[in-house]
């Protein structure tokens, strides 16, 4: 009965910690994104925690042990990761607005959250081992067994957070089951307490500090916009609002897409106005690749232009394609499809081939980075019809130290492409190409370089919603300057360090 007591308690205390780690990659996503760097700060944290954990455990199992301490070291983890959604929020928008940098915000961020617990859990295991062991010949073979025990409860925590609950369970509801968890699973150690004649006084205060917590909690916030949907999913948290004016998709802090509400066809953000330049190049375009749903904008408004235009439109999220469907307008047909897929993996099995291939996969703070590597173009060119292009969108600078992924980008382009296009999509103030903003890169097969002269001409002949207002932007977009590139390597899928060229 007890040796079972033992294997459940660090069964479910290392389920809940790698269970708090994955839910910990949402907790930082809205404020910190969810690059390399937000997950290299969640590991090491957890891992450092776990080494403080286990030596504070080994030392204090020392120390006259007891199920009454054991006891303590499920509660008080437990009150702690259960007040983490009532201040994650806040310590997010201090950390933020510290600006401490994209390496360092997320580190300390989690380490507010997650290093106290993450020991408290470290010691259980070591501490359990001490209770559990009533023999010196048997230590070895105890340590083994209930080591072998907690990791098979990290990996249940791991797939459980990861592929049920978070699409499931919004991440403040599963982090409150956590910490119920923990206090739930101490209620299990009480008789043992009480059967050594160990006062249980404060176990009862600690459960009584987390009843006084588990009570209504005001909300501090007033949303002036009305929020329709806030849904976790298996690579975001989407958030769907609405003002008077138009509707908004997010993914975690970033704004993907918005409609109006009056013309739910029009393209509402600037940067959509430059993708369809694709069209400038290849107006005669029959069948097209869209890489990155979203809200659908880009189809929709291509439906509306050009009938009978062929599309698919791949995007990697599931409910992103149903977002889009129930909130955005987006509607399959025979000549819309929608696939819930990887673009690359789309790409490489479809049969077919496309007079334009467009990537609006790239946000803020992350890049997939098997859609910008030399093997990718050349798939794509391999894909593509004999006069297709690739119109991409990257949310960069063009030069400067902020410019570094798209002068990679375009550099990896040109080992396959003749020529390639940048318009920085900059808005009517005309910020400098050193700033970060929407950079369009649109990469053609063909020997003879189009002048911008010939391209404002297409597009004025052709301009039926899809392009800037003034179309005269679109020469000050254009950027036909030298770009160096000796800071940048050729992207490749064995070397391709997108986030350190996001973020230098």
């Amino acid at each position: 009965m007890v040796q079972s007591l033992h294997y459940t308690i660090v069964f479910v205390s290392g389920a809940v910690l790698m269970g708090l780690e994955i839910a910990g990659s949402r907790v930082l996503a809205p404020h910190f994104g969810s690059s390399i760097f937000v997950w290299g700060s969640l590991i090491s944290v957890v891992m450092a925690a776990l080494s403080a954990g286990y030596y504070w455990g080994g030392w204090l199992s020392t120390r006259e042990p007891s199920y009454g301490r054991l006891l303590s070291l499920l509660l008080i983890p437990g009150a702690l990761i259960f007040v983490l959604p009532f201040i994650y929020p806040t310590v997010n928008e201090w950390v933020a607005s510290a600006d401490l940098g994209i390496r360092l915000s997320p580190l300390i961020a989690c380490s507010i959250y997650f290093l106290p617990p993450g020991v408290f859990l470290g010691m259980i295991s070591p501490y359990v081992i001490r209770l559990a062991a009533t023999q010196l010949s048997t230590v070895g073979s105890t340590a083994g067994t209930l080591y072998a025990v907690s990791t098979c409860g990290s990996i249940f925590g791991t797939l459980l957070t990861a592929f049920y609950l978070i699409p499931i369970m919004g991440v403040s509801n599963i982090i409150h089951a956590l910490g119920v968890t923990l206090a739930c699973l101490s209620l299990l150690v009480v008789p043992l307490v009480r059967l050594r004649g160990v006062t249980v006084g404060r176990a009862v205060t600690a459960l009584s500090i987390i009843g006084s917590i588990i009570v209504p909690w005001p909300s501090l916030l007033w949303a002036r916009i009305k929020t329709l949907l806030e849904k976790d999913t298996f690579y975001h948290r989407i958030r769907v609002e609405e003002d008077e004016e138009a509707r908004y998709m997010y993914f975690d802090r970033t704004l993907q897409s918005a409609m109006n509400l009056k013309d739910s066809s029009a393209l509402r953000l600037v940067y959509s106005r430059y993708t369809s330049l694709g069209f400038a190049f290849r107006p005669d375009a029959k069948k097209m690749l869209l890489i990155g749903l979203g809200g659908g904008s880009i189809p929709k408004k291509v439906q509306k232009e050009f009938p009978t235009m062929e599309i698919d439109a791949v995007e990697i999220d599931p409910e992103v394609v149903q977002i889009a469907k129930n909130h955005f307008g987006v509607r399959e047909s025979k000549n819309l499809r929608i696939h819930a897929q990887d673009g690359r993996l789309f790409l490489t099995r479809t049969a077919h081939q496309y007079d334009i291939i467009m990537l609006d996969a790239y946000y803020t703070d992350a890049m997939p980075f098997h859609l910008a590597t030399k093997e990718f173009f050349e798939l794509a060119q391999r894909k593509m019809t004999p006069n297709g292009i690739i119109v991409a969108n990257l949310i960069s600078a063009v030069t400067g130290p902020s410019g570094k992924i798209a002068r990679a980008f375009v550099k990896t382009q040109r080992q396959i492409f003749p020529q390639t296009y940048i318009f920085a999509a900059r808005r009517p103030d005309n910020v400098s190409i050193e700033t970060i903003q929407n950079v369009i890169i649109i990469a053609t097969r063909d020997k003879q370089r189009l002048d911008i002269k010939d391209i404002l001409k297409r597009a004025a002949a052709l301009d039926k919603g899809l392009f800037p207002d003034p179309l005269k932007d679109l020469a000050i977009a254009y950027y036909d300057g030298p770009l160096a590139d000796k800071d940048v390597p050729v992207l490749t899928d064995d070397y391709a360090p997108t986030d350190n060229l996001l973020h230098p």
